[in-house]
């Protein structure tokens, strides 16, 4: 089974125990953002290019939220960015590859709120992160996020925030691309921090037991 396929499947049994919590609501996030490029220092001299480059550009995913306190949630997160690599040396670049980022996230968010309409929240994250595109690799990542969600309504809200998502190179590697491409035997690996600008829709779904209002009054 692919590294992928495998992470997929640790957080889909995740989640899985996850619904069994006696959760408040549950929260479905849909959103975008903008995320900037990164440069980075290789492990040694590749063909004599020591840095690489990943390009910025759009992303957009989407995610899960479990209350499982009072201002207290899981969630189980996706997010693909389609971008460009690159290999730098001090006197010239040789590029783009076609690299997509994937992230399979799995964390903790806490929330504040300053009043019925707006909230802070904060929250971190760990899981997979994977490369597609002109070579493959999938390394552990983690994550951090902080925003303000505004709801509009009981069911809408509108959220914005900044993020950052790594892969991690110290347990074990880095995200591969190569100076030939596929089909060469020489690439290039180093940590990648990716920090982003995100925004979207969130919308909150009751679970039974749970409200996102005040509850009924009994009856008589």
């Amino acid at each position: 089974m692919s590294n992928p396929f495998r992470s997929a499947l640790l957080l889909a049994s995740a989640f899985l125990i996850i619904d069994e919590v006696n959760a408040q609501n549950v929260r479905l996030n849909l959103f975008t953002g903008y995320t900037y490029q990164d440069r980075f220092q290789t492990l040694g001299s590749i063909n004599g290019f020591n840095e690489g480059r990943i390009a910025d550009g759009q992303h957009y995913g989407g995610s899960i939220e479990f209350d499982v306190r009072p201002n207290k949630a899981i969630e189980l997160l996706y997010q693909q960015q389609s971008t460009e690599g690159f290999l730098r040396s001090s006197f010239s670049e040789i590029g783009p590859y076609d690299v997509t980022m994937h992230y399979l996230m799995l964390g903790g968010l806490g929330r504040l709120p300053f009043s019925d309409v707006v909230s802070g929240y904060g929250g971190i994250n760990i899981g997979a992160g994977w490369s597609t595109g002109s070579a493959n690799a999938t390394k552990f990542a983690w994550g951090g996020k902080l925003g303000l969600q505004v709801n509009i309504s009981e069911v809408v809200g509108i959220k914005m925030g900044a993020q950052i998502l790594s892969p991690v190179q110290s347990l074990g590697g880095g995200l591969f691309f190569g100076t030939g491409g596929a089909s060469a035997g020489v690439s290039a690996f180093s940590t990648i921090y990716q920090f982003a600008w995100t925004g979207g829709l969130c919308f909150t779904l009751p679970r039974q037991g749970g409200s996102s209002g005040p509850s009924p009054a009994p009856r008589r």
